[in-house]
């Protein structure tokens, strides 16, 4: 037997194997009740349906301008799947993406928002985003980055979809840095950053809602997210752990940080160049412009005693607790920081 098929007919039910499928534009392929796609090559030119508790499993699939849908309780798994020419995803019911590396071309969607998620209470996951095309998350809370892959979304990321829905959130996990290069997102649940770098790329990349830190984590932004040297989201829980890289303002010598409580404005003056960003329930009010060791310029904040004297003390001695590993990782020189109060 071959290990290339096409499948051509209506109504074929694969259940697994190491193959080929190609689905031509009148033809159907059903993955039922706890079966996989394996490690399976698809091409679905027609429509591509996992049902029951199935599962893509670590296939890689081409939704080549059919429908990919993923019903019931079923999962993407580990799978790679491309949107291309038109290509729709869908996931129903109680499915979810999984830990699968989602890539949207051109017109090719991926629309969440009919999804309830696993335990139906609209939190689904995907391993990875990316690509040129939009992705719908209706009113579902998405997470994303588990599959630890870098990935760039220059397309769009919506509430609606054909669940329809608003309110739509992002969640960051993973080591991954992923870059939202897509100017205008409409998602307005607010990002959260768990784990990992998110990069902003484009004014509205972040959509409408705000940016949260809950762990140990990086935002970095670029000069094009900025609108007249502002950046609109409002950055929320900003902690010692926590970076605020911004790539595109070049480090100079004096370079400072300041914050206003009465206005939560934080002001980052490099240079000639000044930019404003507004900071709420940040874990201190003192912080440290430093170089971000790729010529841009790395807010943090300042550990106590905010002096440089106190920071050569603690270095000429044994050091201990969080701020140790945090203040000199990567540094070789005192002259590396410049603190403002």
């Amino acid at each position: 037997m071959s290990s290339n098929l096409d499948f051509a007919g209506a109504g074929i039910v694969v259940h697994s194997g190491s193959i080929i499928i190609t689905i031509l534009s009148n033809s159907n392929v059903f993955f039922d009740n706890a079966s996989t796609a394996g490690i399976a090559t698809i091409i679905d030119n027609g429509h591509l349906e996992f049902r029951d508790v199935s599962t893509a499993g670590d296939a890689n699939i081409t939704d080549n301008g059919g429908i990919l849908a993923f019903v019931d309780d079923t999962s993407a798994g580990s799978a790679r799947i491309n949107a291309v020419a038109l290509g729709l995803v869908r996931f129903l019911g109680s499915a979810t993406g999984g830990d699968a590396q989602f890539i949207t071309d051109g017109t090719g969607a991926v629309d969440f928002s009919p999804s309830a998620g696993p335990a139906n209470d609209h939190r689904l996951t995907a391993g990875s985003i990316a690509g040129s095309g939009t992705y719908f998350l209706g009113a579902d809370q998405l997470t994303v980055g588990s599959n630890d892959l870098p990935a760039t979304v220059s397309g769009s990321i919506d509430d609606s979809g054909s669940g329809g829905g608003v309110g739509a959130s992002l969640v960051k996990v993973g080591r991954g840095v992923l870059t939202l290069a897509g100017a205008g997102n409409t998602y307005s649940g607010g990002t959260t950053i768990e784990h990992g770098a998110l990069d902003l790329a484009a004014v509205g990349a972040a959509g409408t809602g705000a940016i949260a830190f809950a762990g140990h984590a990086t935002l970095m932004v670029e000069n094009a997210s900025l609108s007249g040297h502002s950046f609109a989201n409002p950055i929320d829980f900003f902690a010692k752990r926590d970076a605020l890289d911004l790539t595109g303002v070049h480090f100079h010598a004096g370079a400072r940080a300041t914050y206003h409580k009465a206005t939560h404005l934080l002001t980052v003056h490099s240079g000639s160049v000044t930019d404003t960003f507004t900071l709420l329930f940040p874990k201190g009010t003192h912080f440290v412009a430093a170089k971000d060791g790729h010529g841009g310029t790395k807010i943090t904040l300042d550990p106590p005693p905010a002096t440089v004297h106190a920071m050569a003390s603690l270095a000429a001695h044994d050091l201990s607790g969080e701020w140790a590993g945090d203040v000199f990782a990567g540094c070789n020189h005192m002259s590396d920081f410049l603190f403002a109060a």
